[in-house]
């Protein structure tokens, strides 16, 4: 029974890590790249990229659904990493 209960702790660690929402490498008007990281409500302000629109990430929420009894996962993938970036803003700001 502990041997279950450690590789359900460990699976669940793993996914966390392996999240389906990933950082994104952008060009801006001016030829310069950055990237644009995924973000939640916990880390909005620090992650945030005005200039990036910003999509809520579909596998994060179906993990979530799948792992809601771990409590863990779900806080994590939506607290941190709910919403990815999709592309840039154009000029009249959609």
């Amino acid at each position: 029974m502990k041997k279950i209960m450690l590789l359900g702790i460990l699976i669940c660690v793993v996914i966390m890590f392996f999240s389906c929402a990933d950082s994104k490498t952008f060009t801006d008007k001016k030829g310069k790249e950055f990237v644009a990281e995924p973000y939640g409500p916990a880390n909005e302000t620090a992650k945030k990229n005005d200039t990036v629109i910003y999509e809520i990430s579909v596998g994060n929420v179906v993990c979530s659904v799948l792992f809601s009894e771990t409590v863990i996962v779900p806080v994590w993938l939506v607290g941190w990493q709910i919403y990815e970036p999709v592309r840039l803003k154009d000029s009249f700001g959609r």
